[in-house]
């Protein structure tokens, strides 16, 4: 079965940045995990480019290109190892391995 591509929906305070929505927990731990998600799928079709989120409320998606994909997976090793969830450690690494 193929993954359904969440919504992603964030209001910001006026005057604050996107970059700040790194800083929130949920928000990161919710990209990174759909990062591992895409990518896997991308993976096992053979996909050069996968979509991460559909924008809310726009005709727009979110996307990563193949050429991305070692450096998100490497990055969300990190993030993981940090956390101590080994079990998406090995995921991570397995699927760098097949990349």
């Amino acid at each position: 079965m193929r993954r359904k591509i969440p919504v992603f929906k964030v209001y910001v305070q006026p005057g604050a940045s996107y970059e700040q929505l790194n800083d929130i927990p949920n928000i990161k731990e919710a990209v990174i995990g759909e990062v591992v998600s895409a990518v896997k799928e991308a993976v096992k079709y053979k996909k050069s480019n996968i979509e991460l989120f559909d924008v809310a409320d726009s005709d727009f998606y979110i996307q990563l290109n193949k050429d991305k994909f070692k450096s998100s997976l490497e990055l969300a090793l990190e993030y993981f190892i940090e956390k101590e969830k080994y079990d998406k450690c090995i995921e991570c690494r397995d699927l760098i391995k097949k990349l």
